[in-house]
């Protein structure tokens, strides 16, 4: 996977790639995501000062909880059908 850390200010740019501890629990069961975090946290902050729209919006966000829950459902069902409602 790239590493997108340039498109990050300069402080945090070392977050994205760097692996102190490779036998940590958190490295070993996949915690990094390839270094998303440190991007993730950078647009959240973004947002809240209005320097840019927040990603994913109100609305994608609601409708990727909607499908969870609606796979939760399903689930508990022992994998019935569950209708997705349109927003």
């Amino acid at each position: 996977m790239p590493d997108y850390a340039g498109r990050l200010p300069e402080p945090i740019r070392k977050f994205t790639g760097a692996i102190h501890d490779a036998t940590h629990l958190s490295f070993v069961q996949g915690g990094g995501h390839g270094g998303s975090h440190p991007h993730l946290a950078h647009n959240w902050l973004a947002a809240i000062l209005g320097e840019k729209p927040p990603l994913p919006d109100a609305e994608t966000s609601a409708n990727w909880t909607m499908v969870g829950i609606c796979a939760h459902q399903s689930a508990m069902k022992g994998g019935d059908r569950v209708m997705i409602p349109r927003l």
